[in-house]
């Protein structure tokens, strides 16, 4: 009996461990202790592996958007003109021309004799109906084997190109009058025609005014013979005249 119980005791604790990681037993019996360990099996080692998820990768690329700003300096307002610019305020269907200057008077000889030049004139836009003297009065030195004084009236039709600008060419044509005095005898008059062409600058002072600076030249024929005096029948006239437009 006393040998029994301790192998039933060996028995159980072999069962109990199978059911445990590591039980040692101790029992004893007359004969000595008895060590009862059961085998353990290695530990087993279960790896589940399954794929990664899948990595989903967005690439966002900002949309960059270009403002081009222009940047003007404001332009600075004109100067005011000192006279109206529109055409028709410059240029007035109807003025008044007057004035006066200075030139010479010649028959292709040795020199020429100078004279004092007057103007007046009734312009209607580029055309001038006017009366231009060149008054000489030592003109038949040059004009005739005598001496003397000579002037000449020109009743002219005229017309100016570029109207409206401040440079004008200006061509003319004329009729004549001549009075020839020579000294110590009677004067005498003729008739004859004329041609003119010249430039002028005009200075506008309002709208309906201006300064007028021109510069010509006139070849005159005369067709008449004149008594008392022999007389060259071709003539130049040229000078400067100063006028004032109203």
């Amino acid at each position: 009996m006393n040998r029994l119980v301790p192998a039933l005791t060996a028995l159980a604790a072999t069962l109990f461990a199978a059911q445990a990681s590591a039980i040692e037993i101790y029992a004893s019996s007359p004969g000595g202790v008895i060590v009862t360990q059961p085998a353990i099996p290695p530990p087993r080692v279960v790896v589940i592996s399954q794929p990664p998820p899948p990595v989903h990768v967005v690439r966002y690329t900002p949309v960059v958007t270009t403002t081009t700003v222009t940047v003007t300096n404001p332009s600075e307002p004109a100067d005011a003109p000192t006279h109206p610019q529109p055409e028709e305020h410059r240029d007035p269907r109807a003025s008044v021309f007057v004035g006066a200057g200075y030139g010479g008077m010649t028959g292709f000889r040795s020199g020429a004799a100078s004279t004092w030049r007057l103007h007046v004139g009734l312009g209607l836009g580029a055309t001038e109906l006017g009366l231009r003297a060149s008054i000489a009065n030592r003109a038949l030195d040059e004009l005739s084997t005598s001496s003397g004084g000579a002037w000449v009236l020109s009743a002219e039709v005229a017309h100016r190109f570029l109207p409206g600008s401040t440079v004008r060419p200006v061509i003319g044509a004329s009729f004549d009058r001549w009075q020839i005095e020579p000294d110590g005898r009677e004067g005498a008059g003729a008739f004859g025609l004329g041609a003119r062409g010249g430039v002028e600058i005009h200075y506008h002072i309002n709208p309906g005014a201006a300064l007028v600076f021109g510069v010509d030249a006139a070849y005159h024929r005369i067709l008449s013979s004149i008594d008392n005096a022999t007389v060259l029948p071709n003539v130049l006239t040229f000078g400067a005249t100063a006028d004032i437009r109203l």
